[in-house]
């Protein structure tokens, strides 16, 4: 099972999970990629923010890309001390729908990089 990791973390040592394709379909890395310092550059070059890796358990809880669930569970428990006073209730309704656009942005981001979109 891959990992999704912020491309500012990926180490040498790491495979990729999943091919990488460009916007035209073509083969950029494939599964298996050790991801070499030049290989990231490409990958940053074309605006990849993350990768999904094998050898989960691998990275730091802090390198992965969490789940909007995830991002949300976590949110929930910073804020579950204070009482829901309007402007707590709006600062966290504005917290969640940058997670929600975050998240957004990386499934396009994975989608073109599996070639799902172009």
């Amino acid at each position: 099972m891959g990992v999704r990791i912020h491309l500012q973390y990926a180490k040498p040592q790491m495979r990729l999970a999943r091919p990488i394709t460009d916007a035209s379909g073509r083969l950029v890395a494939g599964v298996g990629t050790v991801l070499s310092p030049g290989v990231v550059r490409v990958l940053r070059q074309m605006a990849l923010q993350s990768v999904v890796v094998d050898g989960a358990g691998a990275e730091a809880s802090w390198e992965r890309v969490r789940t909007l669930d995830e991002e949300r569970s976590a949110l929930a428990a910073r804020f579950a001390a204070e009482p829901p006073t309007p402007p707590l209730v709006d600062i966290r309704a504005a917290i969640d729908r940058h997670l929600e656009r975050r998240a957004a942005t990386f499934a396009r981001g994975a989608a073109v990089a599996e070639g799902r979109e172009a």
